[in-house]
């Protein structure tokens, strides 16, 4: 009698496996909410019971209730969906930016630990502003459009409508109007270059920040790329080594 063969079943789980572990991985985790298109879908299947004439009273309050309550999801999903897309849309020019105030603040601590009482005040002023530049691109609202700190006409040369420039100028002031605020409250931290510090060290902790600073009802953005920032990306010309430029008057 010959040899008798054997199946050899595989050791590793289909991918059909795997999806169905990784969904009820999701379906079982309560803070993780569905996605747009799903809260939708409910959304219209509650409508379409509402809409039936003949609906047992207590049927109908709960789905009712469920159709709050997705509206509530649907928010809160489309939310944090905007975030996501900001935040990978401005990650490159806000750690542009992040480098170039970075390098000017510690030129401005350099200066004002050289020079004389004199001009002390007025370095100290400057100082104080670049930690608000800094403060502006670590904690820019996340559903908010960012407006850059070094807008491309003004490194390239060029020119925009002046009506443009001028409703551009108010928002970005506005915003650091309310930077600044939340810096003197003491909700933002007052050097937060000391933050990035901290965060980009052998720990790796995060730092923790205030909780509940909003802008215009929205979560304030916590600085969250601080990897990229000790990673190093490509260079920029505008943003640049400050080191040449001579204490950038």
């Amino acid at each position: 009698m010959g040899p008798v063969r054997t199946e050899k079943h595989s050791q590793h789980p289909s991918s059909s496996t795997k999806g169905k572990t990784n969904s009820n991985r999701t379906n079982s985790d309560p803070n993780v909410l569905p996605g747009v298109q799903k809260i939708k879908a409910a959304m219209r299947q509650a409508r379409r019971l509402l809409a039936k004439d003949k609906l047992d009273a207590d049927v109908r309050v709960h789905t009712e209730r469920k159709l709050k309550s997705l509206e509530l999801d649907l928010a809160k999903a489309e939310e944090s969906r905007r975030e996501r897309t900001f935040a990978t849309k401005y990650h490159k020019i806000k750690f542009f930016e992040r480098q170039k105030v970075s390098r000017k603040i510690k030129q401005a601590k350099r200066k004002l630990a050289e020079d004389e009482d004199s001009s002390k005040q007025r370095l100290q002023s400057e100082l104080f502003d670049l930690r608000v530049d800094l403060n502006y691109i670590l904690h820019y609202p996340k559903t908010k459009k960012y407006i850059s700190l070094f807008p491309p006409e003004v490194r390239k040369g060029q020119e925009k409508p002046a009506d443009d420039s001028a409703a551009t100028n108010a928002e970005r002031g506005e915003v650091r109007n309310w930077i600044r605020e939340q810096m003197e409250k003491g909700a933002l931290p007052g050097e937060p270059e000391s933050t990035l510090q901290q965060e980009n060290g052998i720990t790796k902790k995060r730092v923790a920040l205030k909780p509940h600073v909003k802008w215009d009802k929205h979560e304030v953005e916590q600085a969250d790329e601080s990897d990229s920032y000790a990673r190093g990306e490509e260079k920029d010309d505008f943003f640049g080594d400050d080191d040449d430029e001579d204490e950038d008057s």
